[in-house]
């Protein structure tokens, strides 16, 4: 139509390919595709150049790399230093307050051999058993002769020296071992706390090491010893029971009234322990005539603290036994009620408590005596020996630390038990592990006899006489001479049914010569053969052994004990008995040797003190 204007659609404009001006866009993404490939295409012929690098200038100070690892070392060795620092502290601390105390140097001018063991009167049996205790003393084996030519150095003359090897640096006290020497060491125990009576030693022991039989004696003296307590010298003091020596001198504000030998520093509890312990130990010496080398004092609580820390001890419970008298706590005033408590036979294993419970019964019906306690007390310190012998317990040493600091003290130095625990760890180890432990009982079964007193109520008394100790000192002595036959703790009787008296005194004293513990010989019914009668259920060996050297074919019989029996063997002599004329042997005496009176000799004491005697029984 004439004059109407003709308009293309928009989108025939977009389609279209031909429109002037108008660029096509697949020839654009084609264009742009080409000129990607041919740049690719250059670069990969052309060589690499490597960016410049930017100066410090252009992007500013360069950032430090953090070493996590130093900051980590720092930390470590800040903490090593601090844990030396507190060990050193520690360690300082319990060693000032538990080692050094004074030790006085002992009161007798004769005492047996703590220096070099004399040598017994050789025996049959005494020999055997000594060769069986003594380690072989080797012998040098002479070298086969050689047909091979002798070395240069040899031929001309020229010596060759040996190496020598270093021996380690001991303190004396191990010298002295290695010499074969005997160590003897007072062991003393009381409750502590602040109550009345917290000092007063319940556990009083004199241990005494001989290297040559590798044995230990312990010997209890019993807490109601009645003994003279010289405190301000050799004639000043009081009569009581021995335990309440250590708590005289610890309840003294001053040492002013005291003997030289007793005096302490005011507020030092540590110089104030020490002089209670030189009292006691004096007074330890007296009844037993052994010089005291060391001693050792600690309270039960610390005792208690140390089972525990050393994981409990394994205790072999001889007897069944129930205490319904228990305290329930060592301070009355807190509670001055009492438990029952009970132990079964066999191996218990006991905790610091119960270890405690255990040492310290003395009421029970089936064995309920001070003289049952000290055999417990010795069980325990058998137990704590296999215990203290296992590697694992130096890794526990502050655990043990704090148990003992402030609980303990001993008149070892430093360097002593130092010494003591390297050669122990090292070459006296296998000697520590088989060491025998022998118990000596002191009670009214042997040489003791009973009493009362106003002031004191309960004490004991020597059989032989008030302050003799002499058959003490001699069978304590015995003891230490043959420990084998010691250790198996048997009581030996002679019955004699020859119808004469040479043979009976004879053997007696043969018997008692090479350590059996002997009663009194008595008489009995003729009878025509000679008999060993064993009461002990086979544990005397030795002691059998050594009857049967001494009496050569004699039968042996193996019975049940009868009740009220006081001899565990005995040697019945008939007439088919020949005296053999062996060492130390009297034929000529026609009366036996008791030894000791008939009866207790009379006490010196108070008016007010009534005498209860019990019949000893012993000749030894």
């Amino acid at each position: 139509m004439e004059g109407k204007c003709s308009v293309s659609h928009l989108n025939d404009q977009k389609n279209s390919s031909n429109t002037p001006g108008v660029p096509d866009p697949k020839e654009i993404w084609r264009n742009r595709y080409l000129e990607q490939k041919t740049a690719r295409a250059e670069q990969a012929n052309q060589p690499v150049i490597a960016p410049a690098k930017k100066t410090r200038a252009a992007t500013g100070p360069a950032k430090k790399k953090v070493h996590w690892w130093r900051w980590i070392a720092l930390g470590l060795v800040l903490v090593l230093v601090g844990f030396g620092i507190f060990t050193y502290i520690r360690v300082s601390s319990f060693l000032d307050n538990s080692f050094n105390g004074r030790n006085e140097e002992s009161l007798l001018t004769q005492a047996p051999a703590t220096t070099r063991a004399a040598a017994a009167t050789p025996t049959v049996s005494s020999e055997r058993l000594t060769a069986a205790a003594a380690p072989p003393i080797p012998t040098a084996t002479p070298a086969p002769a050689s047909t091979t030519a002798a070395p240069t150095a040899a031929a001309t003359g020229t010596p060759v020296r040996p190496t020598a090897t270093p021996q380690p640096n001991y303190p004396e006290i191990v010298n002295k071992i290695k010499r074969g020497e005997q160590i003897s060491i007072l062991v003393t125990g009381y409750g502590g706390g602040e109550h009345d009576g917290a000092y007063l030693t319940d556990t009083i022991l004199e241990m005494t090491y001989d290297p040559a039989k590798n044995a230990v004696t312990m010997v209890n003296i019993p807490r109601d010893m009645y003994v003279f307590v010289p405190y301000g010298g050799a004639k000043v003091g009081y009569w009581g029971k021995i335990n309440s020596a250590f708590s005289y001198v610890m309840q003294q504000q001053s040492s002013d009234n005291l003997s030289s030998r007793y005096r302490f520093q005011s507020g030092n509890l540590n110089s104030q322990t020490d002089a209670a312990v030189n009292l006691l130990k004096d007074i330890v010496e007296q009844i037993t005539g052994t010089k005291v080398d060391y001693w050792t004092t600690f309270s039960f609580d610390g005792f208690r603290k140390f089972i525990d820390a050393i994981g409990g001890v394994d205790v072999n419970v001889e007897t069944t036994f129930d205490d319904y008298e228990y305290p329930a706590n060592d301070d009355p005033n807190i509670d001055a009620s009492v438990m029952h408590i009970h132990f079964d036979a066999g191996i218990q294993h006991l905790t610091g408590e119960k270890a405690i419970e255990y040492a310290r019964s003395r009421h029970s019906i089936q064995d309920g005596s001070d003289f049952g306690r000290s055999k417990r007390q010795m069980n325990v310190i058998k137990a704590v020996k296999e215990k203290a012998a296992k590697p694992d317990v130096m890794l526990k040493v502050f655990g043990l630390m704090d148990a003992l600091q402030g609980n303990m003290r001993t008149s070892l130095s430093v360097d002593e038990a130092r010494g003591l625990l390297s050669y122990f760890t090292g070459e006296g180890g296998p000697s520590l592990a088989k060491v025998l432990l022998v118990p000596q009982i002191l009670s009214t079964n042997n040489f003791l006899a009973e009493s009362t007193s106003y002031a004191s109520g309960y004490i004991l008394y020597p059989y032989a006489g008030q302050s003799n100790y002499t058959l003490i000192q001699d069978w304590l002595k015995q003891g230490r001479a043959f420990p084998q036959l010691r250790a198996e703790g048997l009581r030996v009787q002679v019955q004699n049914a020859t119808g004469r008296t040479a043979p009976m005194t004879q053997v007696n004293t043969q018997l008692g010569d090479n350590g059996l513990d002997m009663l009194d010989p008595i008489w009995a019914v003729a009878t025509q053969t000679s008999t060993i009668i064993d009461y002990s259920a086979g544990k005397g060996v030795n002691t059998i052994k050594t009857i049967t050297d001494l009496i050569p074919g004699i039968a042996v019989q193996t019975k049940p004990k009868p009740q009220g029996q006081l001899a565990d063997i005995v040697v019945l002599l008939g007439k088919d008995y020949t005296e053999v004329p062996v060492a130390g042997g009297d034929t000529k005496n026609t009366k036996p040797d008791s030894g000791i009176p008939a009866s207790p000799q009379a006490l010196n004491l108070p008016a007010n003190m009534t005498l209860t005697p019990t019949p000893g029984g012993r000749n030894r």
